[in-house]
């Protein structure tokens, strides 16, 4: 009986390597990377944290990444190219994976395909391995993940979101040997920055391509690039700086989820001016953080959040009239009225993402449309 099973595991095992062998990789880089704005030694970084020095490296004593590390991770970048194969491979390497403890693993550090049909984009895949930053689980997990199988042989448009609390330092993708792939033009219009916390991270989002900023991008077509940092988005002006470097067409903002009344008081002014100082009319539209449903019963956090949020607005009411282009979106139930939109108490579930995005679109628009970015 022991023989047979090895036998068996044998045979699946030449089976796994004659199939791993007709897989043809090519280096991501070689094909179309969108959803950022700079130009990084590292590819899948976001920003090119070695040029701000004050911002705060590794982790903090509690083990969250701080802001270099997570603007290290490639949230919001996608790789975009059309192939024929019936069948795609992604082959990572990971720097540091922040195993956020109420995601799936096909968020934190997986990948989620997006394939275009009659001109539109749709969900075809996502998945994730298990990430042991250390040792044997590190090499399990860079080994070459099938993201999808069984597809026509017709050439397809395909736009692949990168993990969300990840730092990769390398990646390829695999199609069927004599399948094509190519570079493929970016299906999205404009450059529009997207600042903010934990929500545009995308913190309990279900995969790569459902965060707020990824819905939004798919139903307006335009291009966001997420400068989402999770806990530590606090208006710092050495953020605005970033941006403003980047030279977006617009800046939307996120950013009353994480710093406290005074915070927001004394950094509002200098973060815009330093978005400001290379983008003199560039709109930047701030929006009020959203309801937290551990608000519901907790009368503690009730009384926090709304007065942090009493705050934003008193400050924002003098904000907008000393700027011009400067806009404060006060939009109620932003993740929907259900109250069954929470993954966690504090962020949105997909679902919430998506009512998010749905219910910022029309203001948005009509507000970019002044600026001439349709």
């Amino acid at each position: 009986m022991k023989k047979a099973l090895l036998l068996i595991g044998l045979l699946f095992a030449i089976v796994g390597v004659s199939v791993a062998n007709t897989i043809k990789y090519v280096d991501a880089t070689t094909l179309t990377i969108a959803g950022k704005l700079s130009p990084t030694t590292n590819p899948y970084h976001r920003v090119e944290v070695t040029d701000y020095p004050s911002l705060r490296n590794g982790i903090s004593r509690t083990g969250k990444p701080l802001e270099a590390t997570l603007l290290k991770m490639s949230t919001g970048i996608m790789v975009i190219f059309e192939t024929d194969s019936p069948e795609i491979w992604v082959k990572p390497e990971y720097g540091f994976t922040y195993p956020f403890y109420s995601m799936p693993m096909s968020a934190t550090h997986g990948f989620n395909l997006y394939i275009e049909k009659d001109g539109k984009l749709g969900w075809a895949a996502s998945r994730g391995r298990t990430v042991d930053a250390q040792g044997e689980g590190k090499a399990k997990a860079e080994r070459p993940l099938r993201l999808i199988a069984n597809m026509e042989g017709t050439m397809k448009r395909c736009v692949l979101y990168l993990p969300l609390y990840s730092e990769l330092l390398s990646l390829k993708i695999g199609v069927a040997e004599g399948a094509t792939i190519r570079a493929a033009k970016n299906p999205f219009r404009h450059n529009i920055a997207v600042f903010g916390s934990s929500f545009t991270h995308g913190a309990t989002a279900s995969c790569a391509g459902q965060t707020w900023p990824a819905f939004f991008s798919r139903s307006t077509g335009l291009h966001i690039c997420s400068y989402g940092m999770s806990a530590y988005s606090k208006l710092q002006p050495v953020v605005g700086e970033i941006i403003g470097k980047a030279k977006p067409d617009a800046l939307i903002c996120d950013s009353f989820s994480n710093p406290n009344c005074e915070q927001i008081k004394s950094r509002i002014r200098p973060f815009i001016n330093a978005v400001r100082k290379e983008n003199p009319n560039m709109p930047i539209i701030f929006l009020r953080t959203i309801y937290r449903e551990s608000r519901n019963f907790d009368r503690k956090a009730d009384k926090s959040e709304q007065a942090r949020i009493d705050c934003a607005a008193a400050v924002m009411k003098e904000v907008v009239k000393e700027y011009k282009g400067v806009y404060y979106l006060e939009i109620d139930n932003m993740t929907g009225t259900t109250g069954e939109t929470s993954g966690d108490g504090v962020h949105p579930h997909s679902m919430g993402y998506y009512e998010w995005a749905n219910a910022v679109k029309k203001p948005i628009m009509k507000i970019l449309k002044k600026h001439n970015i349709k």
